[in-house]
């Protein structure tokens, strides 16, 4: 199963030399206006979004994902028609899967900017170094900060590598080191 667990119907898949395209139709309940939650089930149109998805059996994987356009039905709300997305496949404003951000993320986090890029190209990922470094987040700031940080350096093995240990001292532990 290709999806699994994923609200979308095949309908039909054309493969090439390099490139295997999957045209799928979301068949999921109606969603709930993003801005005001409300449920709805008036379909304003439908379009089709192209998503690139992980390769599979060395091709590259295109997703043709045919999605609604609904209209909202609170008069208060500001937001008059909004695109359903496919939870688990689809993203607002993204042109690539969930599980491919998953991968570019993983590939992000180990290399980094430019030696990521050339992994992808290897893999038949279509990212870049920028694309691979708007994937990562900078970790989340402490509650509060230490006031007194004690600052003790040591080597593994004598002039191989080095290390930093930062202490908190007033609360006897360790700071987390990004």
């Amino acid at each position: 199963m290709l999806f699994p667990e994923i609200d979308v119907r095949l309908e039909r898949v054309d493969f090439t030399a390099e490139t295997l395209v999957v045209v799928a139709v979301a068949c999921g309940p109606a969603p709930g206006c993003p801005s005001c939650r409300a449920r709805t089930r008036r379909v304003h149109s439908s379009h089709e979004r192209g998503l690139a998805e992980r390769p599979l059996t060395g091709k590259k994987l295109q997703v043709r994902l045919r999605v609604r356009r609904f209209f909202c039905n609170r008069s208060s709300c500001r937001r008059k028609t909004f695109v359903e997305q496919v939870g688990g496949l689809s993203e607002c404003y993204r042109r690539s899967s969930l599980g491919l951000k998953q991968w570019l993320h993983a590939v992000a986090v180990e290399l980094g900017g430019r030696p990521g890029d050339r992994l992808c190209r290897k893999m038949s990922l279509t990212a870049g170094r920028s694309r691979l470094l708007e994937l990562l987040q900078s970790p989340p700031v402490p509650e509060r900060s230490p006031r007194v940080l004690g600052v003790d350096e040591f080597a593994f093995r004598k002039g191989r590598t080095y290390g930093t240990l930062l202490v908190d001292v007033e609360a006897g532990q360790v700071v987390d080191v990004p």
